[in-house]
């Protein structure tokens, strides 16, 4: 028999055994079936070469609808609400008068950063500021930069000394200086919004360091540090060992000029306070007037009512009985 009737009887063969014969003792031969055939026989599952991670994940997909590398959500409220910020608890202020006795009560409830993001917050804020301040026109001159130089010193050998290529070399006295500071811009960005909620976190743990007073219009007839002083005394502040910080509302001249020669003492308005201030001072003393404005600002804004609206007036009870007998 000739080669090429042997390869055309193999040839036959093999097409023959290629066709898959459920039951049959053919089927059995490996490789007759395809494995999908087998692992939708064997299992009922998908049709395929997948693994078992990919079957498990098109099973979580069908029956969650979530893709791999998600999580199904417990609770989508809370889910919403999570990095805004939330309203604290009031805190209950006393209200003195310029003669430190007791007149009233406010409460001091801002709307704050949440517990696990609020002191990572305020953190920022304070390299913010302190970053603000900070000139950056620190500079130095490199041997590059540095008048002279343009001789050698002395000759290449001969002299026992190190070879030296210029006098205003690094290493040598009134040479230039190896990564000196250069001007540059210390500021780093972070939006109003954030930096809003800080300062209302902020002022909020300093709550219980509060002493809020009535206005101060009329109190100082003159500029005199004594007055202020023993006012401040009366609040329960000591200007003398702590670092205290005033909050008044608009420009009271004398008042200003009473506090500008104590040293730990801080004067702001309430649209311009400084985070340094607040966390550094052990007193905060705030006028009425002023934190009103703080309220306004670093609270709950009121709800503004459109114009034109319809505002619902009550109606008293006398007035509608009133009313009866006038129309029978």
């Amino acid at each position: 028999m000739s080669i090429i009737a042997v390869l055309g009887c193999a040839l036959c063969l093999i097409a023959a055994s290629s066709v898959p014969v459920l039951g049959s003792p053919i089927a059995s031969v490996r490789g007759a079936i395809s494995p999908s055939v087998v692992a939708t026989q064997r299992s009922g599952r998908l049709a395929g070469c997948a693994s078992r991670q990919q079957l498990e994940a098109i099973k979580k997909f069908q029956d969650t609808g979530l893709r791999p590398g998600k999580s199904a959500v417990e609770n989508k409220e809370e889910s919403l609400r999570k990095g805004r910020s939330i309203l604290a608890d009031p805190v209950e202020l006393q209200v003195k008068d310029f003669a430190g006795e007791v007149v009233g009560q406010e409460d001091l409830a801002l709307k704050v950063a949440r517990p696990e993001s609020a002191k990572g917050l305020v953190h920022r804020y304070l390299m913010y500021a302190q970053n603000s301040m900070r000139a950056g026109t620190a500079s130095t001159l490199t041997r590059g930069e540095v008048r002279g130089g343009g001789k050698k010193p002395y000759q290449q050998k001969k002299t026992g000394n190190a070879r030296q290529g210029s006098r205003r070399t690094p290493l040598r006295p009134g040479g230039g200086i190896i990564f000196g500071p250069k001007p540059r811009d210390w500021s780093v960005d972070m939006n109003q919004k954030e930096r809003r909620i800080a300062m209302a976190t902020a002022l909020q743990s300093a709550g219980p360091d509060f002493v809020v007073v009535e206005d101060l219009d009329g109190k100082f007839e003159a500029p005199k540090t004594k007055e202020m002083t023993g006012f401040l005394e009366r609040l329960g502040a000591k200007p003398s060992e702590e670092k205290l910080l005033l909050v008044v509302e608009g420009q009271k001249r004398n008042a200003l000029l009473s506090a500008r020669n104590i040293d730990r003492l801080k004067v702001n308005k309430p649209t311009s306070l400084r985070i340094v201030d607040v966390l550094g001072a052990d007193k905060i003393v705030v006028e009425r007037s002023a934190l009103e404005t703080i309220k306004n600002i670093f609270g709950v804004q009121p709800t503004a009512v459109p114009e034109g609206a319809p505002v619902d007036v009550p109606v008293e009870e006398e007035s509608a009985e009133g009313a009866a007998p006038a129309a029978a």
